[in-house]
């Protein structure tokens, strides 16, 4: 929960990390799971549910549910694309998410880092 600042995207293309960030940097989860993803800190682009999949002692798996816009709840989030997403690591200080299985392309599998 709370207020987290993208701190960046790093992703293997064709064998290659790429690291990089990117304009969608601020993420705020409240305690009802209902997220904002925000564009240089500022400005909303997308709001929704995050939704548990799969809950066991060493392993969460999460859904980020877009609302709104419209157009992004069809096409699956600004920045998870329509795939699953599983918590690598959670700090005071640090949360680190992957991706699961995302499609070839902007949403293949990735890890997104933010920090406080």
């Amino acid at each position: 929960m709370g207020t987290w600042n993208l701190k960046y995207i790093s992703y293997d293309s064709s064998g290659v990390n790429i690291t990089k960030p990117i304009p969608f940097n601020k993420l705020v989860i409240n305690d009802n799971l209902a997220y904002t993803i925000y564009m240089d800190q500022t400005n909303p682009v997308e709001n929704g549910i995050i939704n548990i999949v799969t809950q066991t002692n060493n392993k969460l798996e999460l859904y980020f549910d877009a609302q709104y816009p419209s157009y992004s709840s069809f096409a699956g989030s600004h920045v998870f694309g329509f795939s699953n997403v599983e918590l690598i690591s959670l700090s005071n200080d640090e949360m680190i998410l992957k991706t699961i299985n995302a499609g070839y392309g902007e949403y293949s599998d990735k890890e997104i880092t933010y920090n406080r």
